[in-house]
């Protein structure tokens, strides 16, 4: 159980680093010379990231899910979203940036 715990912190902590990576590259790519605004750290990304992550959380408990799945079945896509959606939007950013 404690491994678990400390598994489940880790991800967040990495879901976080790279959340905050993303949008201070995304926000260095587009913000910056579009409307002339200071870039963001890293640090500062991951704080704005934990706000707007905050603000726009939707409690999806109430959805049908399959109550006999194992605990690795239910965590395994969540690490999936919180790890490669920022680096897929990351991707499609980098895209669009090579057209500007």
């Amino acid at each position: 159980m404690f491994l678990i715990i400390v598994g489940i912190v880790a991800v967040m902590v990495v879901s976080s680093i790279i959340n905050g990576f993303v949008l201070s590259t995304l926000w260095s790519w587009f913000v910056v010379p579009t409307f002339g605004l200071p870039e963001l750290s890293i640090a500062a990304a991951i704080g704005i990231s934990l706000i707007i992550r905050t603000l726009t959380y939707q409690d999806k408990s109430n959805e049908t899910k399959k109550e006999d799945e194992t605990f690795s079945e239910k965590i395994i896509p969540a690490i999936g979203v919180a790890i490669f959606a920022p680096l897929l939007t990351l991707f499609f950013g980098w895209v669009i940036h090579l057209f500007m």
